[in-house]
């Protein structure tokens, strides 16, 4: 039987995530998001799950002179690691909940989010609530892992989990963060929010990791697994960091790895 385990970012999770895992795999779809808005103007922006900040860095930098960035999560952990970072008068930080949204119809022209509709227990509630916010003809941009499978690192700890702790595994990685990639799911949920144009694109990206611990660190403790491994027997949670280890290693040529993701990227409209 599978174990069903948190998805809360708590502890030193956060800073463990935003340290070990972001540079490898949060950055590069962060700079691919904001891309796609240098020739929009942005005014009023939402950002909502803005995580540790990856994409929060990026998106004050093509705001409007006079525009504010309204940079939202539901985990104070994770609020804390971004705001510590990055400090601009242009960014008003706030714990907000993406399926209760505390803002007013139509106060936004653009809405982001970097990986986290996979986190929204009602996504169909949290597209309305973006669809309220935005004004009419604003956008919704986001982006979303694809299927394990083509995430081949995130699929080997997967793999690993399952290998060590057998019918207790937990089924974190398949049921959150690679849990929503089917577009046809995708365009039915946002039409019926509300968003009539809508166009969604697979983005695949290579990163270099150079330092192979920082990954694996990065998978087991800075992600809600951690939760699971630490209530785990020391035998197990060593036999778990060793074989990822020698698997990755296996991957890696003189202790370089380049690590293989594969994204969709969804731009949803709100009618004029």
């Amino acid at each position: 039987m599978l174990m069903v385990i948190t998805t809360a970012f708590s502890g030193l999770v956060p800073e463990n995530y935003d340290k070990y895992l972001g540079p490898v795999l949060f950055e590069p779809y962060a700079v691919d998001l904001t891309d796609r808005l240098k020739s929009d103007t942005l005014h009023q922006v939402l950002e909502i799950a803005c995580g540790t900040g990856r994409v929060t860095n990026h998106l004050v930098k093509v705001l409007a002179k006079d525009g504010l960035l309204i940079a939202t999560d539901l985990n104070t952990g994770m609020l804390e690691i971004a705001k510590e970072k990055i400090t601009d008068n242009k960014i008003r930080w706030q714990v907000a909940n993406a399926e209760e949204l505390p803002f007013d119809d139509a106060a936004f022209d653009h809405v982001i989010c970097q990986f986290g509709v996979m986190f929204f227990p009602d996504k169909l509630k949290a597209f309305r609530e973006v669809y309220r916010v935005l004004q009419p003809g604003g956008t919704f941009l986001f982006n979303t892992w694809d299927d394990l499978k083509h995430n081949p690192t995130s699929l080997l700890v997967q793999e690993v989990m399952a290998e060590v702790f057998k019918e207790t595994v937990p089924e974190f990685m398949e049921r959150v963060p690679h849990s929503f990639y089917n577009q046809d799911e995708i365009k039915q949920w946002l039409q019926e929010a509300g968003f009539d144009t809508i166009n969604l694109e697979i983005v695949s990206k290579t990163s270099s990791c150079v330092n192979l611990e920082y990954l694996i660190n990065g998978f087991l403790n800075g992600t809600p697994l951690s939760v699971f491994l630490k209530q785990q027997p020391d035998d197990l949670q060593a036999a778990v960091w060793q074989q990822l280890k020698e698997r990755i290693m296996s991957r890696s040529e003189n202790g370089h790895m380049e690590v293989q993701m594969q994204a969709i990227v969804c731009q949803a409209l709100r009618r004029k």
